[in-house]
């Protein structure tokens, strides 16, 4: 109800009260996503909490022929649906794999560790991201993709969310830096940090 309401204010009290994007504008086009990302055939790339794959497949197309995608998730539901998506559009390269919610477990060192609409869910994210730092290449990079958490109704609007400059602060004590941005999805915050 809220929502519906700021959304009937003037454009300019809205961006005042709320800057986050939703989950269709995050969704709208994910290739645009990937390509900012500069994915090249033969990666190695996981997908952390991916949802209904939107992203993952992408990122697993973009990685083809000789690169890997794992799409990481702790429920093994998530993964079933991944795997069959993969296999109706004939993608080979995708590795569903199990993973704990407090720690990232991998099969190897990957390129690119993306991450959209999943780091508020992350109980501990400077510890997460510290661990996980073994998991990278030495050229490797992460990726995160969060509707920004800011404005005075933002709380209210969108509680799936993360403010920008607490997750820059805590990459930053995680022993990231942060490299770039991409203003490729509105409402949302697009970063993508290596280690320091």
């Amino acid at each position: 109800m809220l929502r519906r309401i700021v959304g009937r204010l003037p454009r300019p009290l809205q961006r005042a009260l709320f800057k986050g994007g939703q989950r269709s504008d995050r969704l709208r086009d994910p290739d645009a996503v990937v390509a900012a990302l500069r994915v090249r055939p033969g990666d190695r790339v996981v997908d952390l909490g991916p949802g209904y794959g939107h992203f993952t497949l992408s990122l697993a197309m973009a990685a083809s022929p000789d690169g890997i995608t794992y799409a990481a998730d702790a429920d093994a539901d998530t993964l079933d649906e991944l795997r069959r998506a993969a296999a109706e559009r004939g993608i080979t390269n995708l590795r569903p794999v199990m993973t704990s919610r407090s720690r990232l477990e991998l099969p190897e060192q990957v390129d690119l560790l993306f991450v959209s609409a999943t780091y508020h869910h992350l109980r501990d994210p400077v510890r997460y991201f510290s661990e996980a730092r073994s998991l990278l290449r030495p050229t490797g990079r992460v990726a995160i993709l969060e509707s920004r958490l800011e404005g005075l109704a933002a709380r209210w609007v969108n509680p799936h969310g993360s403010v920008p400059r607490r997750v820059h602060q805590q990459m930053s004590r995680a022993g990231y830096e942060l490299v770039e941005t991409h203003d490729v999805v509105h409402g949302h915050w697009f970063a993508v940090f290596k280690p320091s």
